[in-house]
């Protein structure tokens, strides 16, 4: 009875917040001055501040609690993306908790009626009463135009940023997180080679645990990209930590554990394709030629024509900008929500 009420409080606050967002006549933002003017030049109202948290205990690395996803040590990196990691379990509540708070902003977005969220920033620091604190805090910003996304989009840049890319012809689609964790149980040569008395030389374990973590955090935010449709991703942070543990199996013996992320955001291009064929510029010859110039100079009456201006495309920037966002946003969810191990299931299921 008491998980039941806490559910509900929980649903209570969130929804009296939502309420609150709906029929507030003042928006706020976390833009600064220049972001404010960059954004409204570039077409867009700012209609709000969202926040989305979560509070969690993440404490629960493996079924059977061994730093190996073999039952012989080898000299390899463990990756949690693995079926047999050990950190797997782990790894999703990683992606889970991150999903969790994004959705939370993206339903305060929808509620003040935004086309998408820029600025956003995620913390992830301890709570005081226990557990790991997550939070996304952001702005919400409409489109001046009549055409509307599916769904809100999220991202990471900022306001002037959020302009440049217009300009530039690319959409941002959402925030993406690539994130992995690696495992490698110090082995004898690993524990000679960093003793006080050797030699100066590299460790290789280490190197390989570094190398292995940071590739496949590389890989994963890869597969999140192509999972929303979009051509490629601006990177916001890249973060490497390094801890160690007693081994859970092996009297006396170590592990080392990395974990990798990267926080971005996914962009499309809405654009024509920049590789098409240069146009040719075509000279008069029907009349004889006139003495040389000196370089930089032309006669006059002996110039060129100028080549055509190229059409102007249909619509206006807002409005190639909410087209394009409402079809990328039209085949992929509102967030990231990678889970390689998920997928795997889900396949194995079906």
């Amino acid at each position: 009875m008491d998980s039941d009420t806490d559910i509900d409080d929980d649903a209570d606050a969130v929804g009296l917040r939502l309420a609150r967002l709906r029929a507030d006549r003042a928006w706020g933002s976390l833009m600064s001055a220049q972001e404010f003017t960059a954004v409204c030049e570039a077409g867009f109202d700012p209609v709000g501040q969202v926040f989305g948290m979560a509070v969690v205990h993440i404490g629960y690395v493996s079924p059977v609690g061994q730093c190996s996803g073999t039952p012989a040590y080898t000299p390899r990196t463990d990756l949690a993306a693995a079926d047999s990691g050990p950190f797997n379990m782990l790894l999703r509540k990683r992606y889970g908790v991150r999903n969790l708070a994004l959705s939370r902003a993206v339903e305060e977005c929808k509620a003040l009626g935004g086309d998408g969220i820029v600025g956003l920033r995620l913390s992830v620091r301890p709570f005081p009463a226990g557990g790991t604190e997550f939070t996304l805090a952001g702005t919400a910003i409409r489109a001046r135009t009549e055409l509307r996304p599916a769904a809100p989009f999220t991202s990471h840049v900022s306001g002037q940023e959020f302009a440049r890319l217009l300009r530039a012809g690319w959409v941002p689609a959402a925030l993406t997180f690539g994130i992995s964790l690696g495992a490698r149980h110090d082995i004898l040569r690993t524990r000679t080679q960093t003793q006080r008395t050797a030699p100066n030389k590299e460790v290789g374990g280490y190197t390989e645990l570094v190398r292995d973590t940071r590739r496949d955090a590389r890989e994963q935010l890869r597969r999140a990209i192509a999972g929303q449709g979009a051509d490629g991703v601006v990177v916001d942070a890249m973060t490497l930590h390094i801890s160690e543990r007693e081994c859970p199996t092996v009297e006396g013996g170590h592990d080392h554990v990395a974990e990798a992320t990267i926080l971005g955001t996914s962009i499309a291009s809405f654009n024509p394709s920049p590789t098409a064929a240069p146009r040719l510029t075509i000279m008069r010859l029907n009349r004889p030629p006139a003495p040389a110039a000196p370089t930089g100079l032309s006669l006059r009456g002996d110039a060129p024509e100028p080549p055509p201006e190229p059409p102007e495309p249909e619509g206006g920037l807002l409005d190639r900008y909410a087209s394009a966002l409402a079809a990328k946003q039209a085949a992929r969810g509102t967030f990231s929500t990678t889970d390689p191990a998920s997928l795997r299931r889900k396949r194995s299921s079906d």
